[in-house]
């Protein structure tokens, strides 16, 4: 590559899964029923156990002590290096797009394989086994910048993948210091002022920023959720529409916050959902959709956060959903 690469990614104690790289890889440790290969999926992305409680106990007061000033001040003292994400290797061969208008689709994703949902045609649409160039893993998340081009990250690696086809080219190695379960851009303008910033969300609910040069890439900690709460899988941030993410740690079931994009810190906690391990989390048309590890899709209430089964979209027999995706110009369903 000729330029830096700005990526956030999660940070953990000690959340996304896979091999390493051709000269090794970070040595990131895994969530629970997932083996060091990503051969046992299941539950790889859900969260606690009765094994692991006191370890997610002590996360939760250690996220519990940091409020949003700290979290504000931390950022502040932050330098944020700017990069141009045109100005990455495409793989995909589309023409430019239009920035003044809504771009992008929405995608959903399992471990290993990658859809896209048209609710308009109340139809999931198979785009492909992810494939990859060297490094293999089970991708753990998705997100889509302002053009629409797809990256994808497993528990070491970042990679930018083809939308029509799910074949991934390698950029980097993340490094050794947690596991990933959530992947976002926020727009430009929110952490720098002339570039988007990719966000990672890290089990124990940090809110990170990579800075990727050449094939090696550093972690800076914006900030975390906060209160004991941890991610359960996902977020997102659309022009317009505002920062989102789905919360587990403190209710029985996950709930929806509203996400200040710039540190992670909860600005609200929209409600309690009914349901768990919601792993994918997007907006489309209006509409919160939210996919689970059960294999459903959800809409979500963005007054009240509760979850109600879309029942009229066909979903692929036997998937557990892993993470969704959309661009944070997010195309609305035009």
């Amino acid at each position: 590559m000729n330029s830096p690469i700005c990526v956030a990614a999660l940070l953990t104690f000690g959340l996304v899964a896979c091999s390493s790289p051709v000269t090794g890889g970070g040595g990131l440790a895994l969530d629970a029923g997932k083996t060091a290969d990503g051969a046992t999926l299941g539950d790889a992305k859900a969260a606690d156990t009765a094994g692991d409680g006191d370890t997610v106990d002590a996360i939760a007061d250690a996220d519990a002590s940091e409020t949003a000033t700290d979290l504000d001040t931390a950022a502040s003292d932050i330098d944020l290096p700017d990069m141009n994400w045109d100005e990455l290797p495409d793989p995909d061969t589309t023409a430019d797009v239009d920035l003044t208008k809504p771009v992008g689709q929405l995608y959903a994703q399992t471990s290993d394989t990658l859809y896209r949902l048209d609710p308009a045609a109340s139809a999931f649409t198979l785009v492909g086994k992810f494939t990859f160039d060297k490094s293999s893993g089970s991708v753990t998340d998705i997100a889509l910048d302002q053009f629409g081009k797809l990256y994808a990250i497993t528990n070491h690696d970042l990679f930018i993948c083809v939308t029509a086809s799910a074949a991934c080219t390698w950029l980097a190695v993340l490094p050794g210091t947690g596991t990933f379960n959530g992947l976002t851009f926020v727009p430009k303008g929110t952490i720098s002022a002339t570039a988007e910033t990719l966000i990672g969300i890290g089990t124990d609910g940090s809110w990170n920023q990579i800075d990727v040069v050449g094939t090696s890439a550093t972690v800076t900690k914006l900030g975390a959720y906060g209160g004991g709460w941890l991610s359960s899988g996902d977020a997102f941030s659309v022009e317009g529409i505002g920062t989102y993410a789905t919360l587990k740690g403190v209710s029985k079931t996950d709930s929806l916050a509203s996400i200040n994009p710039k540190t992670g810190a909860i600005l609200a906690i929209v409600g309690e959902t009914g349901v768990n391990q919601l792993f994918g989390l997007a907006w489309w048309n209006g509409v919160f959709y939210g996919v689970s590890n059960d294999g459903n899709i959800y809409t979500l209430n963005t007054t009240t956060g509760a979850a109600t089964q879309v029942t009229g979209i066909t979903v692929p027999k036997g998937v557990k959903w892993w993470g969704a995706g959309v661009s944070t110009r997010a195309n609305g369903g035009s």
